[in-house]
C-alpha cells in the first residue's frame, strides 16, 4: 500500500496508506501541502485480521494529476 510520483517540477507526490495522508514534498523535504482522509470506516476483523483495529482512513494508493490532464474535470 501507498505509493511515491515524482512530479515534473522535482516534488514527490506521496500517499501515506495507512494514516489516508496524501502531500508533496519539494527536493528539500518542505512540505508544500497535505490532505489527510476525513472519512473513516470500522472494517470486520475478519478482513483486517486484526492487523489495524478500529476505524481507519487509509487509501490504496494514489495518483496526482495535471490539471489539463483529464478534460471532462473542465
Amino acid at each position: 500500500m501507498g505509493s511515491a510520483q515524482r512530479l515534473a517540477n522535482g516534488n514527490t507526490f506521496i500517499c501515506e496508506s495507512a494514516f489516508g495522508r496524501l502531500f508533496e514534498v519539494t527536493p528539500e523535504g518542505e512540505t508544500v501541502w497535505e490532505y489527510i482522509i476525513p472519512f473513516f470506516n470500522e472494517y470486520p476483523e475478519h478482513l483486517s485480521k486484526g492487523i489495524i483495529p478500529g476505524k481507519q482512513n487509509s487509501a490504496f494508493r494514489a495518483h496526482r494529476y495535471a490539471a489539463d490532464a483529464i478534460s471532462w474535470l473542465k
